[in-house]
């Protein structure tokens, strides 16, 4: 082989090389997953954002003034940008991460949010948003107590929540399992209260994520903007068997009995005397 093909086949392999190590560091091979600590089981969702899709599992809830525990896990890239967008898609906060081997634990300070509403953190990388995690800050607290959490296919689950402070705004109970879900537009029926009923379909079987959720009107990624959310624990919706009964005499048919006997023991002694 003479000089200039050897020196083509050196440029082929060169380009080949780089081509290589450029899918290698590309974003699009990198897979990236936010959590946080505080966080409510959602319907799973797709949304759309500038072109690419991103799964949308769960959203973080908090309330006005607390810190925010952020996890980061990522791969094939060594540094990224974590940041808060409010529902303008303007920018919050920004955290740099550098030299990161996968896993990366962040703080957002507690003073970073002034307004209610639905936010979205995202994480940068080289201009791509590798993924995005919505989060509600609140100034409401709710509390979502059901009334059972064992019910059957077919039953109606009824759910009350307190909100504090009072508010007039409406507010939807919700049971979600994967991409399924159920749910119930909540009546006031006295101060701070709500109630919901939720009814099952007889085809309805598992384990579903309880949750009540306050919106404000607005869309957001598709869905209405919330500003107030919180979890109701967990409701198992399986076959109830019934309940047997009991066998034999029961105890106060007993007594019954044994004083019977007693009065006419005792009719039998005066008879003979």
């Amino acid at each position: 082989m003479n000089t200039s093909k050897c020196a083509k086949v050196a440029i082929r392999y060169v380009a080949v090389l780089i081509a290589i190590v450029a899918l290698l560091n590309s974003p699009v091979f990198a897979s990236t997953t936010i959590s946080l600590d505080s966080t409510i089981d959602t319907p799973d969702r797709t949304v759309a954002y500038q072109g690419k899709n991103y799964d949308i599992q769960d959203i973080g809830s908090y309330h006005m003034g607390e810190k925010v525990n952020i996890s980061i896990n990522v791969t094939d890239i060594s540094g990224f940008q974590l940041s808060l967008l409010d529902k303008n898609k303007n920018f919050m906060w920004n955290h740099m991460v550098y030299y990161t081997e996968g896993n990366a634990q962040v703080d957002m300070p507690d003073n970073v949010v002034t307004v209610p509403g639905t936010y979205a953190f995202a994480v940068f990388y080289q201009g791509d948003i590798m993924a995005v995690k919505p989060v509600v800050f609140s100034q409401y607290k709710l509390s979502v107590m059901p009334d059972a959490t064992t019910v059957a296919p077919g039953d109606t689950l009824h759910v009350k929540v307190r909100v504090a402070p009072d508010t007039g705004i409406p507010m939807k109970v919700i049971i979600a399992r994967n991409s399924s879900s159920l749910e119930s537009s909540a009546n006031r029926t006295q101060e701070g209260l709500y109630e919901a009923d939720i009814k099952l379909p007889s085809s309805t079987n598992g384990r579903f994520s309880l949750y009540a959720a306050l919106a404000s009107g607005n869309m957001i990624m598709g869905s209405p903007e919330l500003i107030g959310v919180s979890s109701g624990g967990t409701i198992n919706v399986v076959e109830i068997p019934p309940t047997p009964q009991a066998s034999g005499f029961s105890f106060s048919l007993v007594i019954v009995s044994l004083l019977f006997i007693g009065i006419l023991i005792i009719i039998f002694r005066k008879i003979r005397n």
